[in-house]
């Protein structure tokens, strides 16, 4: 199988995953301002930190990314290479 093709597959598998962690990070950013009681960032922390769903969760969602990243440079520098020569 190609490499693009698994990066596409692997990216979109895990893209709810990615969504959902960066939304309640850039939430969390705002946690010192007061904008939101301690009982809701506690709430917000829960699904951050993959602690609600299984603690193996976020070790596979890092892998994850970490593949979806090192993929895409791969292919963002082949092509850049194809295109030079």
């Amino acid at each position: 199988m190609d490499i693009r093709k698994i990066h596409r597959r692997v990216a979109i598998a895990f893209s709810p995953f990615f969504i959902l962690t960066s939304v309640t990070r850039i939430i969390l950013l705002f946690r010192k301002n007061e904008l939101y009681s301690k009982e809701t960032k506690n709430f917000i922390i829960g699904p951050h930190n993959w602690e609600i769903g299984a603690k193996y969760i976020g070790g596979a969602l890092g892998f994850g990314l970490l593949f979806v990243t090192i993929t895409g440079l791969m292919l963002f520098f082949k092509s850049k290479i194809l295109k030079s020569q």
